[in-house]
């Protein structure tokens, strides 16, 4: 929005202090209108800019925000704009739509013929290309300048640095920022569930699987062993002897 209030200037005006010739501003004007309507859509709808499901179709907040009569990024009940009166009460997406129509009557108005419009949109340019002529001197035009304050278009498309798409834009921005934490909350929270719920079992499974398997298997050996000692001709040990030998699998003096 603020690129295109500033290249939207910069067309009006005209006097070479953006080092950009007008079809280069008009096209880079053109280009950054698409990316706006693009990123727009995306955020909207979905199925555009790897974005897969739109925030229409889960937030309710979004839509209050984006589409409800109203304005609720002002701090005034007052939603009517100067020059466009009913675009402030339709919410955030008719501000977007009369915005994009504005830069559109700019483009046409002061853009020249679209046959040289360039889009020169973040494409490095040389140092030759800086050293025309034409880009020497300001040529600073009084009418023109007085375009930005006249021209209904040009003034509307202008309050894109801080009006009220710029502050409707950053109230959608928190809205999605706030769903954006509460889903990653909502995860953390599954993550750390998990986590608890794997430990869980891996410490039922040490103690069911191992350790009282283990258990159960000393107590067999035990019975074992005491079958085998009893098997012994203990007649030939003195009662000392085998009171010693007897005692390392009797609890108690009563097991004798």
């Amino acid at each position: 929005v603020k690129s295109c209030a500033h290249l939207t200037r910069e067309l009006v005006l005209n006097d070479g202090f953006s080092r950009m010739t007008q079809g280069e501003i008009a096209g880079t004007l053109h280009g950054i209108l698409t990316q706006l309507r693009q990123s727009d859509y995306a955020v909207r709808r979905g199925n555009l800019l790897r974005i897969g499901q739109g925030a229409d179709y889960w937030s309710n907040e979004h839509n209050h925000v984006m589409y409800d009569p109203g304005c609720p990024w002002k701090s005034d009940a007052n939603c009517s704009t100067p020059d466009y009166p009913t675009a402030g009460t339709g919410g955030v997406y008719a501000l977007s739509l009369q915005f994009m129509q504005s830069v559109e009557t700019v483009l046409v108005t002061y853009g020249g013929p679209e046959e040289e419009w360039i889009d020169t949109f973040g494409v490095p340019r040389d140092a030759a290309q800086l050293k025309q002529p034409t880009f020497n001197t300001v040529s600073y035009d009084p009418e023109r300048s007085k375009l930005l304050g006249t021209d209904k278009a040009v003034r509307f498309v202008m309050q894109g640095f801080s009006g009220d798409l710029f502050k409707g834009y950053g109230l959608v921005l928190d809205v999605l920022k706030n769903e954006m934490n509460n889903i990653l909350t909502a995860v953390h929270f599954e993550l750390r569930l998990m986590y608890g719920v794997y430990v869980a079992l891996q410490l039922l499974g040490f103690y069911f699987l191992l350790f009282r398997r283990t258990i159960s298997s000393s107590y067999t050996y035990t019975e074992t062993s005491r079958e085998f000692v009893q098997m012994l001709p203990s007649h030939i040990l003195s009662r000392g002897e085998l009171e010693l030998f007897r005692g390392h699998f009797c609890e108690t003096k009563d097991d004798f």
